[in-house]
């Protein structure tokens, strides 16, 4: 969704600026500047790095040693933090921070300009489209920089550049750590008298400036693993690649299959109205005879780092290597290698040339791992991957603990820990290596496959335990005395192999991305069929509104989400329930007791959320015009469904009882106490209260829940459905409010206890806040309705007040609830355009 919005955002500004001043057509203000020293007497007493771009270190400072023939051509760039911040922003490697961009360096008179040319433009060269978007679309400069040095064929500048925040790192860290007092605002920024170059690199392919940076904050106060969080030290690695020239086409993508896409608008052509174009990114294997079985040529050859525990290197080796059976499926053999990083001190990872998984140690984990791509956005093709592995995956084995030996009745130990947390890896590899292959998440991979499917281990063994990998799956766990099939997704899924033909089989016949599209539209025809069905991202947005489908969602399985739900849901109360029965072993605090409570609560948590998705969804479907057993884009949940959604919410959610766990349990989920020399959650993150607080728990998932069902967009959405589906056949606001008001207020009993009298009062402001200062975007029925159940709110009230016998608090909070009412009634309510 977001890329798209941008690509909108980029067609209005192209529209917008015909009459922009000519790329280049205006030379920049040259500085004043020396005559340049002659190349020889300058290198005199310097160091000389060969390579790409030849680099000079001389007297402390660096330069880059230009041919005239480089003048002018396209290089990579790409900006990577080489430290991290332990887990509080961008890690180590993070190739996110800012895109690989083309850039440039152009000469006017003594002077060279660093550019990022505007390259989201298809056009024909030398055509009067091309002329035109040069005329119109901007570039960006990042510095101009006087020349120092030259002969006949070289050019020297200097690099100091880099020393800036090339990055724009600065979007990174700017809040990190700040504060906002009586107005002003306090953030990290960059101390340009603390940079400077730590080395450099040049290599055949690439040249490396590491920069080492110093971020500063006055008032810091949220960052507790710096020495002094006044002053962070963070490593920068700017990348200057050679750009390919290898003749690779590239691969329009498809919304039916799933890989990450380059923008571009395209200005040779009238026919597409939205001017889009999408090329997926891929690897260039460049097998040796296209069409038949052949070696690709041009294999991604992944390392394995140094610093990957020895214990796990074999399992991410045959993750990785388990691709080559898709791509074997296509033609391509031996389209993946892996070899051990060597122990040579000339081998460098850091040579383009060189695809590597590492191993990332954080005080506050971010992620179980992240794959690394560099594509060239001209093109979409890939230039380098590889993978970050958090080391937060070494715990692994605690999943089996907690969740998989109680629910099993099975024996725990390390050496069945350490088995499972290798199976872990294998899946968490298996995914993030899919998105070095170029693949996007596939977040309705779980709708295929039944409970019986999944409790097959020789069906998950072949199939998985969805259709894909690039899914985000949890443990496929079955109570006791349940068949039982693989925990976690070890194979390549159904989709998988569907979507490496769409990326990487050879078309006969074409010579151009278009000619390619007839035969590739067969393949993503198949949407339909449930086991090649793609929706990533976007579609699981559901907090704000905008995600529709409750069968697109993660950490979900079989194709009856909700019925899986409350089976699991079943499942984790009662390991909660008896947690007391295994933990803490002898010897062992209770934070061990905490942890195993707390565990099954986050799949207790996912599996309300989920039912949450369902109410005034829709079922989206990819399919194009046409396709086989394709069915209109939109269709409705039916409103069976989303009532029976409901009713989990509120047995799951919204009531006492969900929240009434085992009492001897909870007096046993303390956490112990450390006497650290140093303020750091990572050393010791206490809570502010000694138990596990359940009532603040069930406050946290019911606020959720709602905010997501209140959201503006969702609320319009339902008031639209009308337009869509016959009276009935789909839920309305009206059924929204009432099945709420239901659900949270009942018969205003006495029984309630304080989770629900805790929901009441919050619901109340709620409905409240709709009426008298509704959030922009809200439709008026909504407010509408939000006035009713205020006013059915202090009736039935009123009339629960006028019982004999109510204990104070229930007076108390009654009256309340009554006040909360006739306040937002008689306030003066917006009322919406």
């Amino acid at each position: 969704m977001i890329r798209r919005c941008s690509l909108c955002l980029c067609l209005c500004v192209i529209f917008a600026a015909v009459a922009a001043p000519a790329l280049g057509q205006a030379t920049p203000t040259p500085r004043p500047t020396a005559t340049p020293s002659a190349y020889d007497s300058f290198v005199t007493g310097a160091s000389v790095q060969s390579g790409l771009i030849p680099i000079i270190t001389k007297a402390g400072s660096v330069y880059l040693a230009l041919s005239t023939s480089q003048l002018g051509e396209d290089f990579i760039e790409t900006s990577v933090p080489s430290s991290g911040l332990g887990g509080l922003g961008p890690a180590q490697g993070e190739p996110y921070v800012a895109p690989a961009r083309i850039m440039r360096f152009e000469r006017y008179g003594n002077n060279v300009v660093l550019r990022w040319p505007n390259t989201y433009a298809h056009v024909q060269p030398e055509s009067p489209e091309a002329t035109g978007t040069e005329q119109s679309l901007p570039s960006s400069i990042i510095a101009v920089t006087p020349v120092v040095a030259e002969d006949a064929n070289t050019v020297v500048i200097s690099a100091s550049p880099f020393l800036g925040d090339v990055a724009d790192y600065a979007a990174q860290i700017g809040g990190i750590g700040g504060f906002i007092f009586f107005g002003s605002e306090s953030r990290y920024r960059l101390d340009a008298s603390r940079s400077l170059f730590t080395g450099t690199k040049s290599f055949s392919e690439n040249d490396v400036l590491h920069v080492t940076q110093t971020w500063v904050n006055d008032n810091p106060n949220n960052v507790d693993n710096a020495p002094d969080a006044r002053s962070l030290e963070i490593a920068m690695t700017y990348n200057i690649i050679a750009a390919p020239h290898d003749g690779y086409m590239p691969r329009i993508a498809d919304p039916r299959i799933g890989y990450f896409e380059q923008p571009l608008v395209n200005f040779s052509t009238d026919r597409n109205p939205a001017r889009s174009l999408y090329y997926i990114s891929r690897w260039n294997f460049a097998p040796e005879h296209p069409g038949r079985p052949s070696a690709a040529t041009n294999p991604i050859v992944f390392y394995l780092s140094s610093d990957i525990p020895t214990a796990y290197r074999a399992t991410v080796r045959d993750a990785v290597l388990t691709w080559n059976n898709a791509f074997r499926r296509v033609g391509i053999l031996d389209a993946i290698e892996v070899r051990q990083q060597p122990d040579d001190p000339s081998w460098d990872p850091e040579d383009i040339r060189h695809n590597v998984i590492r191993w990332i140690d954080t005080t506050s984990p971010q992620y179980g791992a992240e794959a690394l791509i560099v594509t060239d956005p001209r093109t979409g093709e890939e230039i380098n991957v590889g993978v970050n592995v958090d080391a937060v995956l070494g715990l692994s084995g605690r999943i089996y603990r907690y969740i998989i030996a109680p629910a099993r009745g099975l024996h725990d130990s390390a050496a069945v820990e350490r088995a499972f947390t290798l199976q872990e890896i294998r899946a968490v590899v298996l995914h993030e290596s899919g998105h070095d292959m170029g693949l996007q998440h596939n977040f309705i991979a779980a709708m295929a496959y039944t409970a019986r499917d999944l409790q097959s281990r020789a069906f998950t063994s072949r199939y998985g335990v969805a259709t894909s990998v690039m899914a985000y799956s949890p443990i496929n766990i079955w109570p006791k005395g349940t068949p039982q099939g693989d925990y976690v997704q070890l194979v390549l899924g159904p989709y998988d192999y569907h979507a490496i033909e769409y990326g990487y089989s050879y078309v006969p016949g074409a010579s151009t991305p278009e000619e390619e599209l007839p035969a590739l539209r067969r393949i993503a025809s198949m949407w339909s069929n449930p086991t090649y069905r793609f929706a990533s991202d976007e579609d699981v947005q559901f907090w704000s509104g905008h995600a529709i489908d409750p069968r697109v969602a993660q950490y979900d399985l079989t194709n009856q989400p909700l019925t899986w739900c409350q089976g699991q849901v079943t499942m984790m109360r009662g390991l909660m329930n008896a947690v007391n029965e295994r933990f803490p072993a002898y010897g062992q605090a209770y934070d061990e007791a905490r942890r195993a409570f707390l565990v099954p609560m986050t799949t207790y948590l996912r599996c309300m959320s989920m039912a949450a998705h369902t109410i005034g969804g829709e079922y989206l479907s990819r399919a194009a015009a046409g396709d086989p057993h394709a069915v209109a884009p939109l269709t409705p949940v039916s409103r069976a469904e989303e009532e029976r959604a409901w009713h989990m919410l509120g047995d799951g959610l919204f009531s006492d009882r969900a929240w009434a766990f085992n009492p001897t349990v909870l007096t046993h989920l303390t956490y112990s106490e450390v006497s650290a020399f140093i303020d750091a959650t990572w050393a010791y993150d206490p809570t502010p209260r000694h138990d596990v607080a359940v009532s603040q728990i069930a406050a946290a998932a019911q606020e959720s829940v709602l905010n997501e069902l209140f959201a503006p967009l969702t609320l319009q959405r339902i008031d639209d459905l009308a337009f869509k589906y016959r009276p009935g056949a789909t839920m309305s606001l009206t059924d929204l409010f009432d099945w709420a008001h239901a659900s949270i207020f009942g018969d205003l009993s006495s029984r309630d206890g304080v989770v629900r009298r805790d929901l009441q009062i919050r619901y109340a402001r709620r409905l409240a806040q709709l009426w008298t200062l509704p959030m922009e975007g809200t439709p008026s029925d909504a407010q509408a309705l939000a006035r009713l159940q205020l006013a059915h709110l202090e009736s039935d009230a009123d009339a629960a007040l006028a019982r004999r016998g109510l204990d104070e608090m229930t007076q108390a909070h009654l009256e309340a609830l009554a006040a909360i009412a006739r306040q937002a009634l008689e306030a003066r309510a917006i009322i919406l355009p």
